[in-house]
Formats: C-alpha cells, sequence, structure tokens
C-alpha cells in the first residue's frame, strides 16, 4: 500500500452517529461555521477564517491533496442531517515505521456529546485493522483540556510534553504529546 492509496480513496467510515468523509465544495457553508469560530480555533495551528473564501479556497487545497494523493482531512458529518461539524486528520503517515499523527475539530454545539471520541474510535479502528499501522499519535496545546480528555477516552496515553515545541499564533507553545500503539488498542477492545 502506497500513502496515496489512501488519500485518493479516502474510505467513508460510519458510526453510530457519524459519517466521516472525504470533504467537497458543498461543505464551504458547513465548516466556515466552525472554521470562522475564534474561540474554537484558538488552540488550532490555523484560523479563524475571516469570510467564506478563505474556507472555500483551504478546501480547494485539500481537493488538489486528495487528488495528489498526499493528504486530507476527513469531514465529520452529523449521520442524521449530512452537515459537516467538524473533521478528523490523520497526517504524517510514515509506513515504513507504521505510525501516523491524528488532529481533530468540532462545532462547540456538538461539544461534551462524546462526538469525537466516537469518530476518533473509528479512525483508530481504521488505522489499526486496515491499515496495520503500528503507533498513532495526537499533539495539543498544553491548556487545551478538551482535546487531552479525548485522547484519553481513546485510550491514547500521555507521553510527554514538548516544551516551546510549536510558533503558533504569535508565541511559543508548549505541547501534551499522547500516543496509542496497537497493544493497545487491542486491550481495549477486548
Amino acid at each position: 500500500m502506497k500513502i496515496a492509496d489512501i488519500y485518493q480513496n479516502l474510505p467513508t467510515l460510519k458510526t453510530a452517529r457519524l459519517v466521516l468523509r472525504a470533504i467537497s465544495l458543498d461543505d464551504v457553508q458547513d465548516y466556515f461555521a466552525f472554521a470562522s469560530d475564534e474561540d474554537l480555533v484558538r488552540h488550532l495551528r490555523w484560523g479563524p477564517h475571516a469570510i467564506p473564501a478563505q474556507t472555500e479556497s483551504y478546501i480547494r487545497d485539500v481537493l488538489d491533496e486528495y487528488r495528489e494523493g498526499k493528504d486530507g482531512p476527513w469531514g465529520i458529518a452529523d449521520k442524521r442531517t449530512g452537515a459537516i461539524i467538524g473533521s478528523i486528520h490523520l497526517f504524517d503517515i510514515d509506513l515504513a515505521h507504521r505510525k501516523a499523527q491524528i488532529g481533530f475539530v468540532l462545532t462547540k454545539a456538538h461539544w461534551n456529546q462524546g462526538i469525537v471520541t466516537e469518530a476518533l474510535g473509528a479512525v483508530l479502528e481504521y488505522t489499526f485493522e486496515t491499515l496495520r499501522l503500528h503507533r498513532i499519535e495526537g499533539l495539543c496545546t498544553a491548556d487545551n483540556a478538551p482535546a487531552q480528555r479525548v485522547m484519553v477516552k481513546a485510550s491514547m496515553r500521555q507521553e510527554g510534553l514538548l516544551r516551546a515545541c510549536l510558533y503558533q499564533k504569535g508565541a511559543f507553545r508548549d505541547m501534551a504529546l499522547y500516543a496509542i500503539l496497537e497493544r493497545d488498542y487491542r486491550a481495549r477492545t477486548i
């Protein structure tokens, strides 16, 4: 398997409440709704988007990345409405070392409902069962307690604090590193 195969044919993943799918230009308004929320994206490396055209440009870039087989997130769609309510991203896939990183964002209206935990569970199942990866890592700013709680609920363990690791939004930020190994995943699913 090649990394290009993963992104060019990004699989649709379904859970009880969600459909994780490739994003499209039809999703601009839904995506802009959370990408423009300054408070929501304060812990992220990007954003906020100022106008829908910025979101459209971002989605066009994502579509190019899918086509080229280089990268691309899943949109988290509400199964009932079809609306994109967030995204989850498997990136920096390293097939030689069988590892990757994960990142996620979700609209505030859907916080504290287990949505990201559910989405992350589906992505972990895909990475360990289909891609046969060995390790998934997640980084978040050290003050992003909600993201840390999601990773803990998904059986990811905190492995350390990377001091002043990233220059983000005008300052060096400490990043908390979480990871789950294939054996941790198998132990939690028994």
